[in-house]
C-alpha cells in the first residue's frame, strides 16, 4: 500500500500521496531544517526566497546570515528553528530522521541535559513514532584538540548516534579529524563526513579510508571515477545526497544531469535528503519529485532509494 502510494504520487505528481508516504531524511542540519513558510508564520513576517543559484557554499552562508538569520538569531532563534524541523518531519511523514546538532549550539541553550530534554520534547510532540537519530557535528575549522577533550560529555551516554564534520572541504585534510573519529568509534557512533560535493572522487575515497567512514554526506563527485564508485559499492559506503543543495550551490549542473543517477546505476547506495530546507526551500517530497520530473530516475528507482533511506533495502 505505502509503496503503491509513493509510486502513484510521483507518476501523478500528487503531493498529498508523496507527503503521506513514509520517508527518511538523514542529512538534515537541525538549525536549517524548517520550512520558510513555517518560520514566516512564527515570526509574522515575509522572508526572501533563495536565488536559483548561490555563489558556492560561502555565498549560501552569506545569504543566510544576511537575509534569514537576523529574524531568528540567538538561542531563542535556534530553539525555534529546531521546533520547526520537527514540525516538518511530522508534515512530511519522516519516519527516520537523522538531524545534526553542533556542540556550540548545545552549550548555547544550556548544556547537554537542557538540550536533550528540549529535543526529546519536540520529538514526542511532533513525530513520536519517527526513529530519531541525533548526530553530533563539528565545523571543519574547529580546534580538533579542544573538541576531542570535550566530546565524551556529549557522546558517552549513547544519545548521539553519529558524528559528522561539515563546513567546507578545503579547510583541513581528513587526517586532521582522526582523533575525533577515534573517539566516535570508541562509542560505536556511525561515522559520517561532508566530502565530495565540492571535492573530488579521490577526496571521498581518502576520507573513507583515513577515518573509517560508514557513510558520506554528499559524495556526488565520486561519480567521476569508476574506480571510486566500485570502492564505495564494494564496501557498502552510503552517500546521503541532497539534490537541491548540489544544484543550487553549482556542484551539479541541473536535476536531469544530477550524478545520483550515475552513482545509483553503478551500485553505490544512495539516499535523498534535504540538507538545509530553510535555505534551499525544497522539502523531501519535492526532492524526489524534482528528480522524477527531470527524467533523472524512474519512479521505481526512486522508490528503491526511498527504501534504502528507511533501512528496508
Amino acid at each position: 500500500m505505502e509503496d503503491k502510494m509513493f509510486y502513484e504520487g510521483l507518476i501523478e505528481e500528487d503531493i498529498d500521496k508523496l507527503l503521506r508516504s513514509p520517508k527518511s531524511d538523514i542529512h538534515n542540519h537541525s538549525t536549517k531544517g524548517c520550512r520558510i513558510a513555517w518560520l514566516e508564520e512564527r515570526i509574522n513576517r515575509s522572508l526572501p526566497k533563495p536565488p536559483e543559484v548561490f555563489d558556492g557554499l560561502w555565498g549560501m552562508q552569506e545569504w543566510f546570515t544576511s537575509e534569514i538569520k537576523p529574524y531568528c538569531s540567538g538561542s531563542e532563534g535556534i530553539i525555534m528553528r529546531w521546533e520547526g524541523s520537527f514540525a516538518e518531519a511530522k508534515r512530511n511523514n519522516i519516519t527516520r530522521l537523522a538531524m545534526n546538532f553542533g556542540a556550540k549550539e548545545i552549550e548555547l541553550v544550556g548544556g547537554m541535559d537542557v538540550f536533550r530534554k528540549m529535543i526529546d520534547c519536540y520529538h514526542q510532540a511532533y513525530c513520536p513514532d519517527s526513529v530519531f537519530e541525533p548526530e553530533l557535528t563539528y565545523v571543519s575549522m574547529c580546534d580538533v584538540d579542544e573538541e576531542v577533550s570535550k566530546i565524551e560529555q556529549y557522546i558517552s551516554d549513547g544519545y548521539f548516534k553519529s558524528v559528522d564534520v561539515c563546513g567546507g572541504e578545503d579547510i583541513k585534510p581528513a587526517e586532521a579529524f582522526l582523533p575525533l573519529y577515534r573517539k566516535a568509534e570508541k562509542y560505536h557512533l556511525i561515522k559520517r563526513m561532508h566530502v565530495g560535493e565540492s571535492g573530488s572522487a579521490e577526496d571521498v575515497r581518502r576520507a573513507v579510508e583515513t577515518l573509517g567512514l560508514d557513510e558520506v554526506h554528499h559524495g556526488i563527485h565520486a561519480s567521476t571515477s569508476d574506480d571510486v564508485m566500485r570502492f564505495l559499492a564494494d564496501n557498502k559506503i552510503q552517500l546521503n545526497v541532497c539534490p537541491s543543495s548540489n544544484v543550487m550551490l553549482g556542484y551539479a549542473p541541473n536535476f536531469k544531469e544530477h550524478p545520483i543517477k550515475v552513482l545509483y546505476e553503478n551500485g553505490v547506495r544512495v539516499t535523498i535528503n534535504t540538507d538545509d530546507l530553510l535555505i534551499f526551500n525544497s522539502s523531501i517530497e519535492n526532492e524526489y519529485l524534482r528528480l522524477y520530473r527531470a527524467g533523472n530516475l524512474t519512479a521505481k528507482k526512486l522508490d528503491e532509494i526511498r527504501k534504502i533511506g528507511l533501512g528496508i533495502a
